[in-house]
């Protein structure tokens, strides 16, 4: 993958999720933090980060008070509890072995009301869907839905099932980066919104915990 243009999104469609305010944030998976220190203009945070490739740590380093250079699984001991009222999770889950699991941890790590706020990749994407019915194969890709690092896959009912399973609440759900097209538009119309979950190509999620 290009880390050239993968780490440097700054994802404006996530950052206007956050609708309360946040003065202690973690973005796990921060890339070159420019998402990270969007974050921190935006709210004054104090904004950690975590990511795993040591050219976009390095580079995350000069945007944001902290990065710690490795997975959530490696450098999560590091990591204060109940330290944070926002924790970032952007199309990350989905290249985990144990999503759940580290959510469940992540509950840890937050404030008694923080938040986690997560964009994560619908595997029923209508484009990506078409892709493989024409080609009749399962091709991963550099970068997308069917990204070759990905190893979880989900739609809007199992991000919903992921995160009650993992002891949180889904404040909202709600989707990103959506086809727009008057054909799709007018299918869905016709089919009465049956394809309403095929049109998003991610899911912005915030939660809290349960507990």
């Amino acid at each position: 993958m290009n880390d050239s243009t993968y780490f440097m999104h700054e994802r404006p469609e996530v950052l206007a999720l956050v609708d309360r305010p946040v003065v202690t944030a973690l973005d796990i998976g921060c890339g070159a933090a420019h998402f990270a220190a969007a974050v921190k203009r935006r709210t004054g945070a104090t904004v950690w980060g975590i990511e795993p490739s040591p050219g976009a740590a390095d580079a995350a380093r000069s945007r944001i008070d902290r990065v710690f250079e490795g997975t959530y699984e490696q450098v999560e001991r590091e990591l204060p509890v109940h330290a944070f009222d926002a924790v970032f999770l952007n199309d990350v889950l989905e290249h985990m072995v144990d999503p759940w699991g580290a959510l469940r941890k992540v509950r840890g790590l937050l404030q008694a009301d923080g938040r986690i706020y997560a964009s994560i990749p619908n595997v029923l994407f209508a484009e990506s869907l078409l892709a493989i019915l024409r080609s009749r194969d399962w091709r991963y890709t550099e970068a997308g839905i069917l990204d070759v690092t990905h190893l979880r896959f989900f739609s809007r009912t199992s991000i919903l099932r992921l995160f009650d399973d993992a002891g949180y609440r889904v404040e909202r759900i709600v989707p990103l980066n959506s086809i727009h097209s008057w054909k799709w538009n007018l299918l869905n119309w016709v089919s009465q919104g049956y394809l309403t979950d095929f049109l998003p190509m991610q899911y912005g999620v915030i939660a809290c915990s349960k507990a």
